[in-house]
């Protein structure tokens, strides 16, 4: 029996053949590899994902395995480009089943209002939508987004309802609850102990939910995300 979680993410035409489940189980494979890799990379007698491999002098490095280091480092850009395009078909199929979420709400509700015109009754009572809860799960909104910043470049978007930053999340009880402070700063603590290692983060964006994976890392400007986030 074929086991797509266990084969590469070669293009977009072979990940549209794949289960939901299937693409699941692979992107939790590539980001055990990926971490993997970055923790060997990220050692203390290694150069890191883009440090130089050669001393000052221009030497290769003392006691560094370069061919090692240039296999991980190759294996790592093919497991990120994967990584991206396996995501952007999982955001696709997640939109997708929303959709059709949403579509069967819509005909239930018809067939509620058609049952209940026939047999009236003084008060109908209203159901709280799914999308309200979700919504209410929201802790902290992005207010700001540096331009060309891992967060920027990686598919974060200024007015983004952050619901879930890798194991944070917060609000499941009451979703009308006011979140404390702390949840911002496990929020922040999680990306900054993932750098170089993607951090799956969920978001409520016009209302709908968008799954983004962010890596963060080193760039030009402040922090490893180059995002602000604020409390709800």
């Amino acid at each position: 029996m074929r086991d797509d979680a266990n084969e590469p993410a070669s293009s977009s035409a072979s990940l549209s053949h794949c289960s939901l489940d299937a693409l699941l189980k692979r992107r939790a494979k590539m980001e055990q590899e990926m971490s993997a890799i970055s923790a060997r990379l990220s050692a203390s007698d290694a150069p890191g994902l883009r440090g130089s491999l050669v001393d000052p002098e221009g030497f290769p490095i003392a006691g560094c395995d370069l061919y090692a280091v240039r296999a991980d480092r190759g294996r790592y850009n093919v497991l990120r480009n994967d990584y991206v395009r396996l995501n952007d078909e999982l955001q696709k199929r997640i939109a997708e089943r929303m959709a059709e979420a949403r579509t069967r709400r819509g005909m239930e509700r018809l067939d509620v209002r058609e049952v209940t015109s026939k047999t009236p009754t003084p008060e109908p009572k209203v159901e709280p939508r799914a999308e309200d809860e979700d919504a209410g799960r929201a802790f902290c909104v992005i207010d700001q987004i540096a331009d060309g910043s891992p967060g920027d470049v990686d598919g974060l978007r200024v007015g983004d309802r952050v619901c879930a930053v890798g194991g944070v999340r917060w609000g499941f009880e009451d979703a009308r609850a006011t979140p404390p402070a702390s949840v911002l700063t496990d929020a922040s603590r999680a990306f900054s102990e993932n750098e170089n290692v993607p951090v799956r983060v969920v978001v409520l964006r016009r209302g709908e939910r968008v799954v983004v994976s962010v890596t963060p890392r080193a760039w030009s400007g402040r922090g490893l995300v180059g995002i602000h986030m604020q409390l709800l």
